[in-house]
């Protein structure tokens, strides 16, 4: 049969947030509308709750249900919060999709699935980061602090409650109802998918899940036009060094300004700094040692993409990645990349165009490309001419969509 009606649920959506998840999912999307899907969104928002237990919108052509949470209703209060699941069913037995594909539970909390079950909706679950195995969603501890390997999760009771306050032994309890009621919800979707092999190891080990999981490329989102490719740097051009997204410390944004520290060129930063005393620490490192520091703010879809002005790309993370978005339009911009070797970026050292560097041989890297041009324009030359995209990821989708909508 031919699947006509779906519902994402995620934890947020465009227009209100546009970080990596929601690019992704208005990605899909618009993709899968151009499949012929019929499409519909619930999820829920940063803003508190202020009177109105639904906010009806759309984006891009699709309905969007929100349903905003309530004070109690935030992480740390705990992960069920059962008057959002009330909400849910309601719109789903209204909705009545074919398909319910969640893409992040975590804001409406634990029940999720479940509530689909009990609807006998049948559910497709992409692991777009790893909350399900970290209640902190990066797997990136405070100083002094170790991640734990597979479902261990004796170093995760203080890295918790540094944050709670809640003592260990409470935290304990916590993290092992937590893990119970996360495994019974994954264990319910009939699909799981994962944007790269690294994501759905995490998983697999993590949390831990012993069933299939499909590795989905997210890829680019956008098609990029020839015109507006990065052009290569010209003999005794000021070199343009630069990373672009989420400008966090966990992004590895102040490591990048120490490495490029002494080289020739200009350091390129285009993004939203969250945190504004960060801001300013970055600031004050590239002053200190002579770096110029070049800022660029908030870029959306509708502007330039900061690509376009850049000689390499850096995306020195110290989050266990996912996937990468970024190192994608760098390269889709015919921008070579230097990425870290967390999480899903290791695996990019399989892709032309791209250089994988611990953070400790960062300085090293980025020295060695900015004195040798011939080596960096051997780089840009072996960037693929075309790359996987979202169009890719929506066909599978559909594919998975199509085969379990109304099994019994």
């Amino acid at each position: 049969m031919v699947v006509v009606k779906v519902v994402f649920v995620t934890s947020n959506y465009p227009p209100e947030v546009w970080a990596g998840t929601e690019q992704v999912v208005a990605a899909l999307a618009r993709e899968l509308r151009g499949l012929g899907v019929e499409l519909a969104v619930i999820t829920s928002s940063d803003v508190v709750h202020a009177g109105q237990d639904l906010v009806r919108q759309q984006f891009e052509g699709v309905p969007v249900l929100r349903l905003p949470k309530k004070l109690d209703e935030w992480d740390h209060q705990g992960f069920v919060r059962p008057r959002l699941l009330g909400l849910l069913r309601g719109q789903l037995a209204d909705l009545r999709p074919d398909v319910v594909h969640v893409h992040s539970f975590a804001a409406l909390g634990a029940g999720v699935l479940g509530t689909c079950r009990d609807l006998a909706l049948p559910t497709v679950l992409t692991f777009h980061d790893l909350w399900v195995t970290c209640p902190r969603y990066f797997r990136l501890p405070p100083a002094g602090i170790t991640c734990p390997q597979g479902a261990d999760r004796g170093p995760c009771v203080g890295c918790v409650d540094r944050a709670l306050q809640q003592g260990p032994a409470a935290v304990a309890r916590a993290l092992q109802a937590r893990d119970a009621a996360l495994r019974a919800e994954v264990a319910l979707a009939a699909v799981c998918t994962a944007p790269s092999r690294a994501a759905a190891a995490a998983v697999r080990e993590g949390l831990p899940h012993l069933g299939p999981i499909d590795v989905v490329p997210h890829g680019l989102l956008r098609p990029v036009p020839e015109g507006h490719r990065a052009a290569p740097p010209r003999p005794g051009e000021t070199l343009r060094i630069g990373t672009f997204g989420s400008l966090v410390a966990a992004k590895g944004v102040l490591e990048l300004v120490a490495a490029v520290a002494g080289l020739p060129g200009e350091l390129h930063l285009a993004g939203a700094f969250l945190d504004p005393a960060f801001g300013e620490q970055v600031r004050a490192l590239a002053a200190a040692q002579g770096t110029r520091l070049v800022e660029h703010g908030r870029y959306t879809p509708a502007g330039p993409h900061p690509a376009r002005g850049l000689h390499l790309a850096v995306f020195p993370s110290k989050c266990q990645e996912t996937y990468g978005l970024v190192v994608d339009e760098a390269l889709a911009h015919r921008v070579p990349a230097v990425v870290s070797d967390q999480g899903a970026l290791a695996e990019r050292g399989a892709t032309p165009g791209v250089v994988v560097t611990p953070l400790p041989r960062l300085a090293a890297t980025l020295r060695g490309l900015a004195s040798a041009p011939a080596d960096l324009a051997a780089l840009r030359a072996v960037i693929p001419a075309s790359l996987p995209t979202i169009a890719a990821s929506a066909a599978r989708h559909l594919a998975h969509y199509t085969r379990i909508a109304h099994t019994p």
